[in-house]
């Protein structure tokens, strides 16, 4: 009788496991969890550092840097785009977050979907939108720094 509970209990988790997977698309959590939760959205007053990047998908974003001792202070992001937009900005954003400028040299594409635990392939161009948006945004930055 106990061996039968147990069954149902797995049945019941295969089958909420298989509902979850369909309704995420087979998203990782935390895809799911920045897509629909995003951390550092909107945008900063005066930033030090901005850039605006339009992606092959039709998808717009935006970020602003404050940079303090060298370090990224504030980021935040701005994007029109869907969901794994959302979680490719989010996670840019916590990723650089009291980083030097220095460290932040390293963030791309590949670094970012790995910190999301991967994203389906029609979804991975996202991340490379935020990788590409925040690199412009610490070029500005560094320009006009130079000023």
């Amino acid at each position: 009788m106990e061996q039968e509970h147990k069954d149902d209990e797995q049945i019941k988790k295969e089958m909420i496991d298989l509902l979850m997977e369909k309704i995420t698309g087979g998203l990782s959590e935390k895809v799911v969890d920045y897509g629909t939760h995003p951390r550092n959205y909107g945008s900063l007053e005066k930033p030090d550092g901005y850039a605006r990047t339009t992606g092959p998908c039709g998808d717009t974003m935006e970020m602003y840097l404050k940079v303090r001792n060298d370090k990224i202070d504030e980021i935040s992001y701005t994007t029109d785009g869907c969901m794994t937009s959302h979680a490719a900005g989010t996670a840019a954003t916590v990723m650089v977050k009291g980083k030097t400028v220095r460290e932040c040299i390293n963030i791309n594409q590949s670094s970012i979907l790995e910190h999301l635990g991967g994203m389906p392939e029609d979804s991975k161009h996202c991340a490379l939108l935020a990788a590409n948006t925040f690199h412009k945004a610490l070029r500005n930055y560094a320009i006009g720094r130079k000023r």
